[in-house]
């Protein structure tokens, strides 16, 4: 059990419990870990982690809910279980040993235990270490563990808080992007409108049209185009977020080929060469068109050279596939990168190369959805290598 501790032996063993605590940023692997060392430091076989109301009951009990508990047979799933303790073993606030009551006893392992070891946590509840036998003190148990519980409020507190932002931010993505896509669907209807009624007007009026009310007529048609394409765009992207993962496995080498020989057709002048490539675990339906913006956007920024040349390869890099896609085109300048995946970013004017600016933050999303990351290396008029990895 817990012998005498030397202050060589305290501090080693505070030492370990505070990178412990320091160790995660999720609640429930901060308390499994943690629980998990004060077992193993003190020697008790069960441990209990629970949170509990601050007002007793009339008889003198509190309702307390269980968090985790660790027994002499591993991991007991039963979070949630109310369990009516009394009051005199949650409310005090410093640790203490005692005999274990028969409510807590009994629970999480084949046989009572007769001693418990509290160590209150604050701003969170308690944990409860038992044993069949009662442990030696030689050192103040005070002194030892009410700074570490200290920190390990302040860690569980911020664990909670994070978890609060984060759900917090995720609810708002979520709401944002069904905000997007309402309005982007919405918006087609009165731009097919648009565009028909203009092309009639143009059409049956023609010949009483001066040149400049007809040139005014094709700017509005070609402005409500690119309205059109960027609108399906947004909804892309927010399918990209929104559409379940189909995970098989995909043929890359097939699939940049296939990618390749369909935009060949636009872009006559630029030569596609696809090397080797590994194949994946991905959804397929994705991973094509991430390939199809990526091939896409290097057969347009390359398309103003004489020999326009676009590369699809793969290399290892610590142990992990990157595939990537090269051109020999415009490049842009590296202090803009951090721009580059963003919504409606863009390094080129509009009339040099068109587009809607958010083919990247759809490739972003959709390799991020993946597990893996992308990134690119570019330089002004020297071409651009887009680079991605995908998780298992």
């Amino acid at each position: 059990m817990f012998e005498s501790l030397n202050s060589i032996h305290a501090l080693t063993v505070l030492y370990d419990l505070s990178l412990t605590v320091g160790s995660e940023v999720e609640l429930e692997p901060l308390l499994t870990k943690s629980l998990q060392r004060l077992l193993y430091h003190t020697g008790f076989p069960v441990g209990v982690v629970v949170t509990h109301e601050e007002k007793p009951q009339a008889d003198g009990s509190i309702n307390a809910r269980l968090e985790m508990a660790i027994g002499d047979y591993g991991l007991i799933k039963q979070k949630g279980q109310v369990l009516h303790l009394p009051a005199a073993l949650l409310l005090e606030d410093t640790p203490k040993l005692a005999e274990a009551p028969d409510q807590l006893a009994a629970f999480g392992t084949r046989k009572p235990q007769r001693y418990y070891l509290r160590l209150p946590v604050p701003g969170f509840g308690a944990i409860f270490l038992m044993g069949s036998q009662a442990p030696d003190t030689g050192l103040a148990l005070q002194e030892l563990f009410v700074p570490i519980l200290a920190r390990l409020g302040n860690a569980i507190d911020l664990c909670r808080r994070l978890e609060e932002r984060t759900e917090q931010m995720e609810t708002a993505n979520r709401e944002l992007e069904a905000f997007a896509y309402s309005v982007s669907h919405d918006l087609r209807a009165p731009l097919r409108a648009i565009n028909g009624f203009s092309h009639i007007l143009l059409e049956t009026e023609r010949d009483r049209m001066t040149a400049e009310g007809r040139d005014l007529f094709n700017r509005i048609a070609r402005n409500v185009g690119k309205l059109e394409r960027l609108i399906d765009d947004i909804l892309q992207y927010s399918r990209a977020g929104r559409l379940p993962l189909a995970k098989t496995a995909v043929d890359m080498a097939l699939l940049a080929r296939s990618v390749g020989d369909e935009l060949g057709d636009g872009y006559p002048g630029t030569a596609i060469r696809v090397g080797p490539l590994p194949p994946a675990h991905g959804d397929r339906n994705m991973l094509r068109q991430v390939f199809q913006n990526l091939i896409d956007n290097a057969c347009k920024f390359s398309s103003k050279r004489p020999e326009a040349m676009v590369e699809i390869g793969a290399r290892e890099e610590n142990g992990a596939t990157v595939y990537f896609v090269r051109d020999n085109g415009a490049g842009f300048d590296m202090h803009y990168a951090d721009k580059l995946f963003g919504m409606f970013q863009r390094m080129h004017g509009e009339t040099e190369f068109p587009g809607t600016g958010v083919g990247l933050a759809i490739v972003k999303r959709l390799v991020e959805r993946h597990g893996g990351r992308i990134w690119a290396e570019a330089a002004p008029d020297r071409g651009a290598t887009f680079s991605f990895t995908l998780g298992g």
